[in-house]
């Protein structure tokens, strides 16, 4: 596992990899999310590999949701309910603005 050893991370506001034990080398990076706080503006990259179906996406992006509510709880003191709540609510805005400026959704 030495990729998780890297000294210096690829790109300056990278999560560091250090100290995830549980991440071994039978998983596979499916993507990245980066925001700039300066442009209000998001950058995503997600994998294009062909032995997952889209369906894993979703799946991982809601338990990603749950992660980052019980994270950002612990880390600002928030009521967990209270954040998952918030983060339900940038879903459903950004959704409803993808529709609205016309994205097909079945």
């Amino acid at each position: 596992m030495s990729w998780l050893r890297r000294s210096e991370p690829e790109h300056p506001g990278a999560l560091p990899l250090e100290g995830h034990a549980g991440l071994t080398d039978d998983y596979f990076e499916l993507a990245r999310f980066w925001v700039s706080a300066e442009q209000g503006r998001s950058f995503s990259i997600v994998g294009t590999m062909t032995h997952w179906p889209p369906e894993l996406l979703g799946s991982l992006l809601v338990e990603c949701v749950q992660t980052a509510a019980a994270g950002y709880s612990a880390h600002t003191g928030l009521p967990e309910a209270e954040v998952l709540q918030g983060i339900w609510r940038g879903f459903d805005e950004e959704r409803a603005r993808l529709v609205a400026d016309g994205a097909e959704e079945n």
